[in-house]
């Protein structure tokens, strides 16, 4: 924990840990009047997400279709108020970069962005929590969310992805290939079975003949990274932007047949407290600018 620890420390958006009993969560907080982040800490067991805004909690049902309220990018209203985005792990990087990009386009909005696993945002939005908008690594959560909840409109798809065996810089075990995450001498790490990255490398692995002897499972995309660039494992599945992007560790590519491949799809949720601007930053999020940012951290386009 004491890499995970690290690198919240680093980050503006909010990590949502679901392996101990108490997770910080970091607010981001727009800096246009040098407004400190702010920590909060909530107890796992009560699916909290506290540190949002309160909003109405999404109303049961699919809207898709419905009349939407409040301001669309091209509509005269001025779009204002605190915007909640539930975003996989894997883009919280580039979240903060989409984040930022967007408050600048609507200086009355402040993009609050928090991170975790797939299938723990999803149950954070069944439970209620007051979120607008939805970005899952695997298109299944959301489809939970639509049938349990509802969403407005279509879920767009916003960037893809893909796996990658991943070691920390110099490769000491000298790893060469997937074969080696059968090594049981080795530290190896995997995301859990049930959130996507954990989800797609097993999958990726079954279909390669690879049994590997994961060492940990990590609750989330980000989480498996830091341990790996801290040298607390020989070798990891993770997401190809990471593998990429953070200093630390070194890409081996996948391999053997195709990578599996994520999809991430943004969706604004049924009864969004913030409708107007989710739609917004839905909207954005197919520009160019978004779409060069999403390149730059290692994404592939829609």
């Amino acid at each position: 924990m004491g890499g995970l620890r690290a690198a919240m420390r680093h980050t503006r958006v909010a990590i949502l840990a679901i392996s101990a009993p108490v997770h910080a969560v970091l607010s981001r907080r727009a800096d246009r009047n040098c407004r400190p982040w702010t920590r909060r800490f909530a107890p796992l067991t009560l699916l909290v997400m506290a540190p949002l805004a309160d909003g109405c909690a999404a109303s049961e049902g699919d809207v898709d279709g419905a009349n939407r309220s409040g301001a669309s990018v091209s509509g005269a209203t001025t779009l204002e108020g605190s915007l909640h985005v539930l975003v996989a792990a894997s883009l919280l990087p580039v979240a903060e970069v989409l984040a930022g990009d967007f408050e600048a386009l609507h200086p009355g909005v402040d993009v609050l962005i928090a991170g975790a696993g797939s299938s723990a945002l999803r149950e954070q939005v069944l439970a209620g929590a007051p979120a607008d908008v939805f970005i899952p690594a695997d298109p299944s959560h959301l489809q939970v969310v639509r049938q349990e909840v509802g969403i407005s409109g279509e879920p767009a798809v916003v960037a893809r992805n893909s796996l990658a065996l991943a070691v920390p810089a110099g490769n000491d075990a000298r790893v060469t290939s997937l074969a080696d995450l059968a090594r049981p001498e080795l530290l190896i790490g995997l995301c859990a079975a049930e959130v996507p990255c954990g989800t797609y490398a097993r999958a990726g692995l079954s279909r390669a003949g690879i049994e590997p002897v994961p060492d940990t499972d990590e609750p989330n995309a980000r989480a498996l990274v830091t341990k790996l660039a801290a040298g607390e494992l020989d070798a990891a599945v993770v997401y190809a932007s990471d593998a990429s992007t953070v200093a630390g560790i070194e890409s081996l590519g996948w391999g053997t047949g195709s990578a599996p491949e994520a999809v991430y799809e943004a969706a604004v949720l049924a009864g969004a407290p913030n409708i107007g601007a989710a739609e917004a930053f839905v909207d954005f999020l197919d520009s160019a600018a978004a779409r060069d940012a999403l390149a730059s951290h290692g994404f592939g386009a829609p």
